[in-house]
């Protein structure tokens, strides 16, 4: 090593002339933001493994679930997978009385646990389905967060009982809604809930069974006419929160895939890869 020393050299670079005119500008990451925080959710419910839906251990709280398809039903296999990678239909759970503040904090309750109970009951009863090819991941949440995490898995895998077949989350509407509303979409495609037998609810749904189908099928096959629809009706639906519903479905690539390691998105190349990336 030479005894001579080096030359004066600059030690900051140098910024061009004008540079502020060109510069980037990206928007800072605010982990407060709303679309954030529901995908802080996501990913914390991705932590979880997929349980049959048929044995769910009761539990307290609230929170937010996927469900995923892993039967040989024509219809659903593209999605179905023993990964349990793409989620049929993603939703929540809040205390009774949330939506009109009226939930009794020192009650003691489990709207998580009846949830995926309804749910298991629905799929038990329905003729063409069988619930031991479901399996569910869920979150137990603050009941605050919930709604924000379910817009973003929505948003971002597109369920199929969410976005294209309408009314598996539906309850009995009561016997007077039953003589004078009409079957829901899910019930003419997968009928066998008692509610919802033409004895009980007479009056046929606006969508066939075969419209359902080939719905379905277009959904699958990324037919951009079906895709519109669905955002078409989407945008039908009221603001998740304060009229910020719409910068979610902008910032999530579909399909997407979030690592359960690091959170980042990548494209998936089949419905059955096995790595540790989960689509929602």
């Amino acid at each position: 090593m030479s005894s001579d020393p080096p030359n004066r050299q600059k030690s900051k670079p140098t910024k061009p002339r004008g540079w502020r005119t060109h510069a980037l500008r990206p928007d800072p990451y605010n982990p407060l933001e709303l679309d954030n925080i529901g995908r802080n959710v996501a990913v914390a419910l991705l932590e979880h493994d997929p349980e049959p839906i048929a044995s769910i251990k009761i539990m307290v709280g609230a929170g937010v679930y996927a469900l995923y398809y892993t039967g040989n039903h024509d219809l659903y296999q593209p999605i179905s997978s023993p990964t349990c990678v793409t989620p049929i239909y993603v939703g929540q759970a809040r205390p009774e009385g949330t939506r009109k503040g009226v939930t009794d904090a020192s009650k003691i309750t489990s709207p998580l646990w009846d949830r995926l109970g309804e749910h298991r009951i629905s799929i038990e009863q329905a003729e063409d389905l069988n619930v031991e090819d479901f399996k569910v991941r869920y979150l137990v949440a603050i009941e605050a967060f919930v709604s924000l995490a379910e817009r973003v898995m929505i948003r971002g895998a597109r369920p199929v009982w969410n976005t294209v077949v309408d009314g598996f989350g539906n309850h009995d509407p009561g016997a007077d809604r039953r003589k004078t509303g009409k079957r829901p979409p899910w019930d003419e495609l997968h009928p066998g809930r008692w509610w919802s037998h033409p004895h009980y609810m007479p009056t046929l749904s606006l969508v066939s069974a075969a419209e359902s189908r080939r719905r379905v099928a277009a959904h699958f096959a990324g037919d951009p006419t079906q895709l519109a629809a669905e955002d078409m009706a989407d945008d039908d639906d009221p603001a998740c929160w304060s009229g910020q519903r719409a910068s979610v479905a902008e910032s999530i690539p579909r399909p997407h895939v979030i690592s359960r390691r690091s959170g980042s998105g990548r494209q998936p190349t089949t419905a059955s890869e096995e790595d540790d990336g989960t689509l929602f």
